[in-house]
């Protein structure tokens, strides 16, 4: 099988269908789930974890439904942003990346500087920039992320369990307790 991280470009992984996701994010969010993308045998495993993966991601980036239109309207945000690539203040990726760059620059962080360096990093993709740079400056600004308190949000280990994992692809199936298995008649 060629290696899991065939489609690499630094930290950032093709996961589904070009979309690119940081390699560090998975580490500290989802590290279970991308060990099991690692080592999936077969193209189909490796999309259902695939998904699941970015089923967690968009659920813990997504912004609260109060307060995002603000920094979505503030004309400073969309002039800035619209110069680096107009794409990026169209359709629904606006509103989270426009409420991250309120909270960054809140915290100190020079969004005006900072903002088309991590752009021109490498290129946008045509499908979802917004998003792209939404992730990149996440993976840049810990201050951009939305607080648990505010989204509401269980802590990340929610999708992490505690201790070994109940299946490792070294147990025999009848030690893991698989379904399939009958114990009771062997």
């Amino acid at each position: 099988m060629p290696s899991a991280f065939r489609s690499d470009r630094g930290d950032w992984v093709s996961l589904l269908a070009g979309v690119r996701i940081s390699r560090a994010w998975m580490v500290r969010h989802t590290p279970h789930l991308l060990a099991a993308w690692c080592d999936a045998a077969t193209d189909e495993g490796r999309r259902a974890i695939a998904t699941r993966i970015l089923q967690i991601a968009a659920d813990l980036e997504s912004e609260p439904g109060h307060g995002d239109d603000d920094a979505a309207t503030d004309p400073a945000w969309r002039q800035l942003v619209a110069v680096i690539d107009a794409r990026l203040v169209r359709g629904p990726d606006w509103l989270p990346l426009a409420a991250a760059l309120a909270r960054a620059a809140t915290a100190g962080y020079d969004v005006a500087a900072r903002l088309p360096a991590l752009a021109a990093a490498a290129p946008l993709p045509d499908r979802h920039p917004a998003r792209e740079l939404h992730w990149r400056l996440l993976d840049d600004c810990a201050a951009a992320l939305p607080t648990r308190a505010a989204t509401g949000h269980r802590s990340s280990t929610t999708h992490s369990p505690v201790g070994p994992p109940q299946m490792s692809r070294n147990t025999p199936a009848a030690d893991r307790g698989d379904a399939s298995v009958d114990r009771t008649n062997p």
